[in-house]
């Protein structure tokens, strides 16, 4: 399933009632595909940047490999041009293979912590995927091999991922290039099964 840092953007370059359109590829979890929107809201003399995402797997486009986000993105830390940035996402993410079609609703809590000027930013961030319950439908396949009672149903607390790693980027007029890169880790801290994530992102705010 496709996990990502809720929202990469420099917020260094952003005004209040800014429109922010995203773009981003790469490799998390498999590679993948997505597009964005956001908006910058001033919420106690901090501007908050609240939208939504969705993603796809494009390794083999796959519509059943999918991820939905509703975010929010707000500083919750400043001392000049050093911010402390926290994110929040509603999440809701499928994915299929030969044993199960799964689909999960979760949450993604991620900080990013650096330096945001007008005109580039550079952070390290981190933060927790979690899947809060997941609806398991097993294959044919998979009664025939494995467990012929198999059932369908939603399961509680079905993981989640551990993400760490570093971002950076520019900002030219109202374009942004960002890139991120870093470790992923299952909750139990051994590595996921594609223990590394990149993505290059582009942003356009009016």
């Amino acid at each position: 399933m496709i996990a990502a840092l809720v929202l990469a953007v420099n917020i260094g370059a952003l005004a209040a009632g800014d429109n922010v359109a995203t773009l981003t590829t790469g490799t998390e979890h498999g590679l993948m595909v997505g597009a964005g929107y956001g908006h910058v809201l001033v919420l106690a003399d901090r501007l908050v940047v609240v939208g939504g995402d969705a993603a796809v797997g494009w390794g083999d486009i796959d519509a059943g490999d999918f991820r939905l986000r509703a975010t929010a993105l707000a500083p919750v830390v400043r001392a000049g041009r050093w911010q402390v940035l926290a994110g929040l996402a509603a999440t809701f993410r499928g994915t299929h293979n030969e044993m199960a079609r799964m689909l999960d609703l979760g949450a993604d809590l991620s900080l990013a912590a650096g330096y945001y000027a007008p005109r580039w930013f550079a952070a390290a961030e981190g933060g927790f995927d979690w899947a809060a319950t997941t609806h398991i439908a097993p294959t044919d396949e998979y009664r025939m091999q494995v467990y012929a009672d198999a059932r369908d149903g939603w399961y509680g607390n079905t993981g989640g991922i551990i993400h760490a790693g570093v971002q950076g980027g520019v900002s030219v007029g109202r374009s942004d290039i960002s890139l991120r890169a870093g470790r992923l880790l299952a909750s139990d801290g051994a590595p996921a099964m594609f223990p590394v994530y990149a993505t290059l992102g582009y942003a356009l705010h009016w």
